[in-house]
């Protein structure tokens, strides 16, 4: 009798299971028709937590229905193989590191999207004090985040700012004493496409070459409208980038893109800008939303770089109050 419970019990829940996987697998599908409808395009985003649910199905499955652990394998296959290269650091950053193990030359870089709701200022104030970072880029910074900032930080000074009372206000901040070797050559507000209301921090660093970098922060799809409006901001960065390479100059772009980096717009646009993810090596890193668990959270905050750049380290910190999490990156020229 208890067997017998226990198969039904079973038998209920692999029920119950593949039916949520059967609409795992077939978000799977739809994620790669991103360019048909701007709804299959937010689910490319979700290739973490589809494989998670399929690989649950599988193991529920087991043996006993090996016709679904089968069926269920294609889109997990799939979608491990879009997640696993944030695994594999590049291989020129191996040989480089294996051949040079100084940071001498490394720039550290802090991005966060403060949360314009947030109002809970002093752990994102203490955070920020506490940080060795040699540039902050921080985005949705309204007049009463910015007051704060002026008001409280010790350590860091505004060099850029444009607060906004919407989403779209940013910010620039170096350190009070910036050190002899961080030489600030000119910042500037850009917009991409130029007829586009959010301002973004565009600042050139001198060095042995020139390092142009790059505040962004794309909109966030919430209809064709809007998701068409990101691809054209996209590919205004994607000329900058080039443009800024054709000079002679490196390039670092850092912060909110609204995309997970396994999406194919993420994978075109690097493709398109000549850039790479600074992510890869370092793992899944998710930045949004910050009150989820981590297995629910997805990577949307990003710092990509031109070829001739590599990844030292790479973190993500603690949850401030905002929706997002903090990205810092270290960065050092290649060779």
């Amino acid at each position: 009798m208890r067997n017998r419970t226990l198969n039904f019990l079973l038998n209920n829940l692999c029920f119950g299971m593949n039916i949520i996987a059967i609409l795992a697998a077939i978000a799977t599908f739809l994620g790669f028709l991103g360019r048909q409808w701007w709804v299959f395009q937010l689910l490319d985003h979700l290739r973490v937590q589809l494989s998670l649910i399929l690989l649950l199905a599988i193991l529920l499955n087991g043996i006993k229905y090996r016709f679904w652990s089968l069926a269920f394998s294609l889109p997990l296959f799939l979608n491990v193989l879009l997640i696993l290269p944030l695994f594999i650091p590049h291989s020129q950053n191996i040989n480089a590191v294996q051949g040079n193990n100084t940071a001498q030359n490394s720039l550290q870089l802090l991005h966060l999207n403060l949360d314009r709701n947030n109002t809970n200022y002093t752990p994102t104030l203490q955070y920020l004090d506490q940080q060795n970072a040699d540039l902050i880029f921080l985005q949705e910074v309204t007049p009463a985040w910015l007051n704060q900032i002026e008001s409280n930080l010790t350590r860091y000074r505004v060099v850029e700012s444009r607060p906004l009372k919407n989403s779209h206000g940013v910010a620039f901040l170096v350190p009070t004493n910036l050190p002899p070797s961080l030489q600030i050559k000119n910042t500037e507000i850009l917009h991409f496409p130029s007829n586009s209301e959010r301002p973004m921090i565009a600042t050139q660093i001198q060095g042995n070459q020139t390092l142009s970098i790059l505040s962004l922060h794309v909109t966030r799809p919430r209809n064709n409208g809007t998701s068409n409006f990101q691809q054209t901001e996209l590919d205004a960065v994607a000329a900058w980038s080039q443009q800024q390479q054709n000079q002679g100059n490196q390039v670092i772009i850092i912060g909110d893109f609204n995309l997970t980096p396994w999406s194919s717009r993420f994978r075109q646009f690097l493709q398109a800008a000549h850039l790479r993810n600074s992510q890869r090596g370092f793992g899944l890193q998710p930045t949004w939303l910050a009150g989820l668990p981590p297995f629910m959270m997805i990577a949307i905050d990003h710092a990509v770089y031109s070829e001739d750049l590599m990844t030292l380290d790479r973190k993500i910190g603690p949850k401030l109050g905002s929706d997002h999490l903090p990205l810092w990156l270290e960065v050092t020229p290649r060779g």
